[in-house]
């Protein structure tokens, strides 16, 4: 029997699937994480290491920023903020790998790559200043300029 029509181009490209070239990403809803951000430093520190080059950063790394905010932060918390970052989303937003040697201190994480721009957008339109009505403050006279109007 010859299988040679069953192989034809097996071998010539045996790690790409053709079915697969039209990748279509899973719909990602970010706004619980705003919420979450907002109200915990820690949280919005850890993911603004993780976006800052959309690399793999070491649990050391984001330690090293965590503790800015908080002084005691250890690695389970650092584990806890980014599966919860996980959870909120309900994707994997937050990639991790690690060494079966080395053990969980020495984890890498980062930013799901399909994700990182929309994350960044996230972080910088938080930190846009917040629209604030004006008040009479901010126009220095314009109470006395309305009066002489009047009168």
């Amino acid at each position: 029997m010859d299988f040679s029509s069953f192989h034809k181009d097996h071998d010539s490209d045996a790690w790409s699937r053709p079915e697969s070239t039209t990748r279509r990403l899973q719909p990602i809803n970010l706004a619980p994480l705003k919420g979450a951000i907002e109200s915990d430093p820690v949280r919005s520190r850890v993911l603004k290491v993780l976006i800052e080059d959309g690399n793999w950063v070491t649990t050391a790394d984001l330690l090293r920023a965590a503790r800015q905010e908080r002084p005691i932060v250890g690695a389970v918390t650092i584990g806890t903020i980014l599966n919860g970052m996980n959870e909120l989303v309900a994707s994997r937003l937050i990639l991790s790998r690690t060494s079966l040697t080395s053990g969980i201190d020495w984890a890498e994480w980062r930013i799901n790559p399909d994700w990182l721009e929309p994350t960044r957008k996230l972080l910088q339109m938080m930190r846009r200043p917040r629209f604030r009505p004006a008040s009479s403050e901010d126009f220095p006279g314009r109470n006395e300029r309305l009066l002489d109007d009047l009168t």
